[in-house]
């Protein structure tokens, strides 16, 4: 039986076991037993790049993420809406990387502008680098996050054409808030 790849995806190309003709064997209990096993997989690769290159494993995923960003976001409609921007990678990043504008109750707007930067702070919630991260009793802000960082770097220099950069705020066990800083004027 040949199987398209189109007919096991959605329209953005994310996998969907649940697409997969029970013709060919298998059931969604082990895609969750092979998705635990990759994330084991995924720690042990981090924890083991972070030992051999030390600090230099964050700037080396960072470049693989950006790259990757890149890459996801071809596939989205160029805009200079930070909005629209943000709902479109949204939609590429998907539920695998939740996330939701977040603002201090004193401020105004979710999106600051400052001389040439735009900010807007963004809480991740639902992260499978975190879930990976616990699984593996790995901590936070390691190279797994900053593959996820250059990742939303990469997709908003894209979207926008314009230069961005991820700081992090906070990490924590159910949310990490991040600053994502577009500055205006080109790359």
């Amino acid at each position: 039986m040949d199987i398209n790849i189109n007919d096991i995806t959605d329209n953005v190309g994310t996998f969907k076991p649940e697409l997969i003709p029970k013709e060919t064997g298998g059931d969604i209990d082990d895609y969750e037993d092979a998705l635990h096993v990759l994330m084991k997989f995924m720690g042990s690769m981090s924890s083991a790049l972070e030992q051999v290159s030390g600090r230099g494993a964050n700037a080396i995923v960072y470049q693989a993420g950006k790259r990757m960003g890149h890459d996801a976001a071809k596939m989205m409609e160029k805009t200079n809406d930070l909005e629209k921007a943000l709902y479109e990678m949204g939609e590429v990043l998907g539920h695998e990387f939740y996330y939701i504008k977040w603002k201090p109750t004193d401020q105004e707007s979710y999106v600051t502008q400052n001389d040439n930067e735009v900010v807007v702070k963004l809480l991740f919630m639902d992260c499978v680098v975190r879930q990976t991260l616990r699984r593996t009793g790995l901590p936070q802000k390691g190279p797994l996050c900053y593959l996820l960082y250059g990742y939303m770097v990469g997709a908003v220099e894209e979207v926008m054409d314009l230069k961005a950069k991820v700081d992090i705020d906070h990490v924590g066990p159910n949310a990490c808030l991040k600053t994502l800083t577009i500055k205006w004027g080109g790359k």
